[in-house]
């Protein structure tokens, strides 16, 4: 009994908190709305990405403390069957960050989509770039790693914690460092 109780105070909660959400959107502006991302709990966290665009698969695990920057919607959000998102992430939805199926993201990870260094003369070297950023299935990505714009990490990838991927790599690599380098072929099941 105190199970279904349980159960209907978190279904309300995560309600009110869509309204919320919903409601600072509408009163105040979206940047002001997805501030409230940061702080609330994994049901409402789901019920708010999937409300305002994102695309999480079934059975996906994302966890609370996320940030999203650039974005007044999360269109750009994508997320696989059975893909687990950590906590504390930084996604920049400039561009798209799509995330494989049974892929793993671990905590305090960031993924960075786009350059833009318009108040420094650099921009004259460095013009402004928006580049989709894609995760392969069945990877891998360690702890307080960063991806930058452009990657397109192959299907079973796995990305040692605290590197920092600048460069695509296929299938079955693993890659560690900052710059992450190629370390070695993973073997397959089969092997």
């Amino acid at each position: 009994m105190a199970l279904g109780i349980r159960k209907f105070i978190q279904n309300a909660i995560s309600e009110l908190n869509v309204l919320k959400f919903s409601f600072r959107k509408t009163i105040f502006g979206f940047e002001y709305a997805n501030l409230m991302i940061r702080s609330i709990d994994k049901k409402s966290l789901t019920k708010i990405l999937t409300a305002y665009g994102a695309n999480l698969g079934k059975g996906c695990d994302i966890e609370t403390g996320l940030t999203f920057h650039n974005c007044t919607d999360y269109v750009n959000f994508s997320v696989g069957d059975n893909a687990h998102v950590g906590k504390n992430c930084f996604f920049d939805l400039a561009g798209k960050i799509n995330i494989g199926k049974n892929a793993v993201v671990s905590m305090n990870s960031i993924f960075l989509t786009h350059i833009n260094i318009h108040r420094s003369e650099l921009e004259k070297i460095y013009p402004p770039k928006v580049i989709e950023i894609s995760i392969g299935d069945d990877t891998y990505i360690g702890a307080g790693s960063i991806v930058l714009m452009g990657v397109k990490l192959g299907k079973s990838c796995m990305v040692a914690a605290g590197s920092t991927v600048n460069k695509s790599f296929g299938p079955g690599s693993f890659i560690a460092g900052s710059p992450a380098e190629f370390k070695k072929m993973l073997k397959s099941d089969a092997e």
